[in-house]
């Protein structure tokens, strides 16, 4: 094979790759698909910001981890570009962990409430999955994962988010962590599309990393059902005074963020490509 043609294969499984994320469960799941005709208010987005923070605190942890087994200078390279932006390059020197607690704090949170939520289960999953997939499996698998399973489908994500966000009343300064990424996102995006480029030149390799999207968004889909059931359980709770939910009731043995930071440890195998 030509090395055209295998850059015209790559460019149409990417391509195919794009649009099956596109339709994913994980992208539109009720709860973000529903926010542009059911009114929700700040209360549901502090719960929300609760349960989503630490995904949000721990992406740079995953690329870290892949940056470390990445096969070749070039890899590190495009790694290493998106992180700076999640450090800070383009948000005034602050990292996107430090812009969501301002939007933690309009939605009604404390400082320092970040690391007492009681977190879902899937919350939890989501967070320990991604830290297996980025160590445990090839490189390509974490390269789909946070390439195109994040950066691919967090801008359609979070667009629906925006729209709930405004509704609720929230000013553009109060969100600006989601509408910095709706740009971001883009870019870093259509980076990751040209390191996959180079990487997805056999069958193999094109599999490995679908794998690695469809991983991802699955972890996804289910984090979203976390935040769907915390979100019921409160409205519940509101309608019914007195009333206690499994979710409720469950809350005493949730990990909090802090918690479950003493628990995470990851070990790492530093490889090649495979």
């Amino acid at each position: 094979m030509t090395t055209s043609t295998t850059q015209q294969s790559a460019r149409a499984f990417l391509a195919g790759l794009r649009k099956e994320i596109s339709n994913h469960a994980g992208v539109g799941h009720s709860v973000l698909g529903r926010m542009a005709t059911d009114a929700r208010t700040r209360e549901h987005f502090k719960i929300l910001s609760g349960q989503h923070y630490p995904l949000v605190a721990n992406f740079t942890g995953y690329m870290e981890l892949l940056l470390l087994r990445a096969p070749n200078s070039e890899a590190k390279c495009w790694l290493a570009k998106v992180l700076v932006d999640e450090y800070g390059e383009r948000s005034e020197g602050q990292d996107h962990a430090t812009i969501y607690r301002t939007f933690m704090a309009a939605a009604g949170h404390n400082p320092g409430d970040e690391e007492r939520v009681p977190l879902h289960p899937e919350v939890v999953h989501f967070i320990r999955e991604h830290q297996r997939i980025c160590t445990e499996e090839p490189f390509l698998v974490g390269l789909g994962a946070v390439g195109p399973g994040h950066e691919w489908s967090i801008p359609t994500m979070f667009e629906h988010v925006i729209t709930g966000l405004r509704r609720a009343g929230f000013a553009d300064r109060e969100i600006e962590y989601w509408t910095c990424h709706m740009d971001q996102d883009q870019d870093h995006g259509a980076w990751l599309e040209e390191a996959l480029a180079g990487y997805c030149d056999t069958p193999e390799s094109q599999e490995q990393v679908r794998r690695g999207a469809l991983l991802s968004l699955d972890a996804r889909e289910r984090f979203w059902w976390g935040v769907a059931d915390k979100i019921n359980s409160s409205m519940t709770k509101n309608l019914i005074p007195g009333f206690v939910t499994a979710t409720a009731s469950a809350e005493r043995d949730q990990p909090t963020y802090e918690q479950l930071k003493q628990q995470l440890k990851v070990t790492i195998s530093l490889g090649g490509r495979g």
